[in-house]
């Protein structure tokens, strides 16, 4: 068998090029499995500075870490914290480090399995990885679905040809709509705003200029396949798990493969905006990750916390979490009975374990469209994840009506702006007393299942990270105006 070259050694571009291609990507790495110490980064361009805990990360992140992936390929995504050297160990020389915006990096990579006579494996198992310090998985899903496959067929000049195609791109600035070529493709991305900005697919025209264009919403998780596949086993469960997500409770997020894992945890993430993210989200997780001691321990599991696996470790690890999310369809009798090619089932079956009591009622007209769509075919579900999306996304602003309804009357008016010019406007304080008054008054957009249940559910919310962060950027908000008329 002919093994194509999968090196990146000798692209060289100038540092002017270098520089452009760097608003964009980290690096582009090639991963390799080797015998004696597994995933293994074997190249990686342009030069990127890695502590030895770094590399590591980013290896073991790039491949599946489970055993249900046979030949062919898969993409994926991972979050990893940056890790500065320990004693005694060096940064390349030479190789400038990249800062990230939010203190994270992020990989987006294509794991392929094929059968190799000249490996004592019996098989090669190569990965692809853009590394990145944008949160744009739309995006970066499109260009490593394009690139790896056409790497892995010619080597190195498709690289160098994704490198110069991406340093050609224009300044990636929030709020924008930008035509993006690569490797024979035009894509037409929309930038968010800003990170928490909720974007909505009715701002991409709908039809294509041409059959090789593309259309991308570049923060929210990948359209295709529809997501609606993966949640099939928890449907009903949906707006328990939306409750969760939006009261910062941690959510174990298992499934058979790290696609499947990332693109769900992307999925609940996107559904937190416009609300300021205050816990940590890994879209696959595994078990050599440098943060796994502090983020899997007998402890309480971090506020806000969504963590992919796949790695049955993790169901064990994490018994005492009070959420486990696994993804699938629901599994028949015969399947249970099965189980996986060897007979033995891996991991908790689809399902929503959970010890959260809903507060809010479910929508039944959609609750039935999912069902049909579930049975229907690929066009019916991809129309009901949007509509999904959609559904989540407006209960996340109308969650937020009532305190920003109550955060109108904090504000203070313009007589009172002149009547204290010795000291710059500002926000009147937040007083729970007062908002819960106008709460009773005037209600919640929300369905909530009793005024009851609306009390206890924003008496849980305010006391959430997500509430202060929310609180604090509003006020920020409010005194740029106040300041602005002054």
């Amino acid at each position: 068998m002919h093994r194509t070259q999968l090196s990146l050694d000798g692209l060289a571009m100038g540092q002017e090029k270098l520089a452009r291609l760097r608003r964009w990507v980290l690096g582009l790495a090639t991963v390799n499995f080797d015998l004696e110490v597994g995933p293994k980064i074997t190249s990686i361009y342009p030069p990127l500075s890695l502590s030895h805990s770094e590399a590591q990360n980013i290896a073991f992140s790039s491949f599946p870490d489970s055993s249900h992936f046979q030949e062919g390929s898969q993409t994926h995504s991972f979050r990893i914290r940056p890790r500065e050297p320990v004693e005694g160990e060096e940064w390349d020389i030479g190789a400038p480090r990249s800062s990230t915006l939010d203190g994270f990096i992020y990989g987006f990579s294509c794991f392929t399995r094929t059968k190799d006579a000249s490996s004592k494996r019996g098989y090669q198992q190569t990965s692809i990885v853009i590394l990145t310090h944008l949160a744009y998985p739309s995006l970066f899903d499109t260009l490593i679905a394009r690139l790896a496959p056409a790497f892995m067929s010619h080597g190195g000049p498709m690289l160098e040809a994704a490198c110069h195609n991406i340093a050609s791109w224009s300044d990636p600035s929030p709020g924008t709509s930008v035509e993006l070529g690569f490797l024979g493709t035009v894509i037409h991305a929309e930038l968010p705003a800003a990170i928490e900005t909720q974007q909505s697919m009715s701002a991409v025209p709908p039809g294509r200029t041409s059959e090789s264009d593309i259309q991308v919403l570049a923060s929210i998780c990948p359209v295709d396949p529809p997501i609606l596949g993966h949640f099939e086993a928890v449907i009903s469960h949906l707006w328990s798990i939306w409750e969760c997500v939006v009261l910062s409770e941690p959510i174990l997020i298992f499934g058979p493969s790290p696609f499947m894992t990332s693109r769900a945890v992307w999925w609940l993430r996107d559904l937190l905006r416009p609300i300021p993210l205050s816990g940590d989200f890994r879209p696959f997780f595994t078990i050599q990750d440098a943060d796994h001691t502090a983020l899997v321990n007998p402890r309480p599991p971090k506020a806000g916390l969504l963590l992919g696996v796949t790695n049955p470790f993790f169901e064990r690890a994490c018994q005492h979490w009070p959420h486990v999310l696994s993804l699938g369809r629901q599994q028949s009798g015969q399947e249970k009975r099965v189980g996986t090619p060897t007979g033995i089932v891996v991991g908790p079956s689809p399902g929503w374990r959970s010890t959260h009591k809903r507060y809010t009622s479910r929508d039944h007209a959609l609750l039935k469209q999912l069902e049909q769509a579930c049975r229907g075919s690929e066009r019916s579900k991809r129309e009901a994840s949007e509509a999904l999306r959609q559904h989540f996304s407006s209960r996340t602003n109308a969650l937020l009506v009532p305190l920003q309804r109550y955060l109108q009357t904090l504000i203070p008016t313009p007589s009172e702006s002149r009547s204290n010019l010795a000291t710059p406007p500002r926000l009147k304080p937040f007083h729970d007393a007062a908002f819960f008054a106008s709460l009773k008054a005037h209600g919640s957009p929300l369905p909530f299942k009793s005024s009851g249940k609306q009390r206890e559910f924003y008496e849980r919310w305010l006391r959430t990270p997500a509430f202060g962060l929310w609180l604090a950027r509003q006020e920020e908000v409010v005194q740029g105006v106040l300041k602005a008329m002054t």
